[in-house]
């Protein structure tokens, strides 16, 4: 009985509990303390008769024992019935405060999933057991499509690896049947390039001796073949020793701590440099490379700056900058320099931007001779050794070189990059 007056939010919870145990969504059974069902809910009900057929249907289970009903499921059930039983018993005996079950549940041709909650209570000195059967289908379908969708990516995570580990291992395969092919390219342009040698050095020396001997008893047109001759058989010469050039380089190098400032040093030594050139050089540190190809780098670079010198006094310089574990190296000159649309095409092969014939270009008034193999070199060379070469230029003002490589590392196992920037003339 209620109070006249009382506030409703005082009324006592008793007015509404069965009610409240009605409209509750979970089917729950109340269960005493021999197992037997005396009581359900209406959502216990309303499922009893949607799963009529299998278990307690008539009278909703009410005066049957839950266990022994538990314990006769037979089928793909029966393991789930089994720990729902064994949850029970646990309950009643004080060993358990709560006990979860989950499980599956064909229903009128439908998957559904259940989550069986099993607690107990005392009352009137009689202990009681709860048992609590929630529809968990929607969460449990969304759980599921996430495990579907993990496995499918794990799966393709898996082929994908494998495709990668497979490509990889054929990346491998092709690099090492590249380099074997790279190997046998370059002893076959050394021996053939070797071959050549001799005819070359029988037809020039011919030639020559035509020259000095009979020179004046040819007629106009005759000596001016002979000049060709002479002119030919000399680029066809230097068509070799570039060959050889490039079977050095195709080659990948065994890379060693080299001494930069040393190899610049005797590179500069090797060239017939003007009486008014100026040259200039950075403390240079030690790169990880092969010593025989950065001399020809260097060699390249620095007469290709001989050659296509402007009519100034020839200035040269060498700057190194630190770029993490790169080291980049910038040769400037003051020579003619070279137009913008001709930035790329210097280091394609064979590509030459003037004339064998003298131009008026130099202060010598000299041809500029080669065969556009230079820089196509010092290109395999840089990328040889994993860096880069490009170059920056104002036609008429000067070019610059620009190639990273990678630094040597010092005895603590660091890159040895130690840069002083005032430069030491030469």
């Amino acid at each position: 009985m209620v109070a006249l007056g009382m506030p409703r939010h005082l009324v006592s919870p008793e007015r509404f509990a069965l009610a409240a145990y009605d409209a509750l969504s979970a089917n729950i059974a109340i269960l005493d303390a021999q197992s037997i069902i005396v009581a359900v809910n209406r959502a216990w009900d309303d499922f009893a008769q949607e799963f009529a057929g299998a278990g307690p249907t008539a009278n909703n289970g009410l005066g049957s024992n839950y266990l022994a009903i538990s314990e006769a499921t037979t089928g793909d059930d029966r393991p789930y019935a089994l720990a729902t039983a064994a949850g029970i018993r646990d309950l009643l005996a004080g060993r358990r405060k709560v006990a979860e079950i989950e499980y599956p549940c064909k229903v009128a041709n439908e998957q559904r999933y259940y989550m069986a909650r099993v607690t107990a209570f005392d009352q009137d000195g009689e202990r009681f057991v709860v048992v609590a059967h929630e529809d968990i289908t929607r969460r449990k379908r969304a759980e599921l499509a996430l495990e579907s969708l993990n496995r499918e990516l794990e799966a393709r995570i898996e082929a994908r690896t494998r495709e990668l580990e497979e490509a990889g291992r054929a990346a491998e395969r092709h690099n090492a049947e590249l380099e074997e092919s790279n190997r046998n390219l370059s002893q076959f342009a050394s021996v053939a390039a070797h071959d050549l040698q001799e005819p070359l050095r029988l037809i020039g020396a011919y030639a020559d001796l035509l020259r000095h001997r009979s020179y004046d008893r040819l007629d106009t047109r005759s000596q001016t073949h002979l000049g060709h001759l002479l002119d030919q058989v000399g680029r066809a010469r230097q068509l070799v020793r570039d060959v050889l050039t490039l079977s050095r380089v195709a080659v990948r190098p065994t890379l060693q701590p080299v001494d930069m400032r040393a190899l610049w040093d005797a590179c500069i030594a090797t060239f017939p440099w003007p009486d008014d050139t100026r040259l200039e050089c950075a403390d240079l540190p030690p790169v990880l490379g092969d010593a025989a190809q950065l001399r020809q780098l260097f060699l390249n670079l620095l007469g290709n700056a001989l050659k296509f010198r402007s009519a100034r006094p020839l200035e040269l310089s060498l700057r190194v900058e630190v770029e993490g574990p790169q080291l980049h190296f910038q040769l400037t000159d003051n020579g003619i320099g070279i137009a913008p649309q001709h930035h790329e095409k210097v280091f394609v092969m064979f590509q030459r931007l003037h004339s064998r014939t003298p131009s008026g270009l130099g202060s010598s008034e000299a041809p500029t001779g080669g065969n556009g193999v230079g820089l196509a070199v010092c290109k395999m060379v840089v990328e040889r050794h994993g860096g880069r070469l490009w170059l920056t230029s104002v036609e008429g003002q000067g070019t610059t070189f620009h190639f990273t490589l990678p630094a040597a590392p010092s005895a603590h196992g660091e890159s040895a990059v130690q840069h002083r920037s005032a430069p030491v003339s030469e």
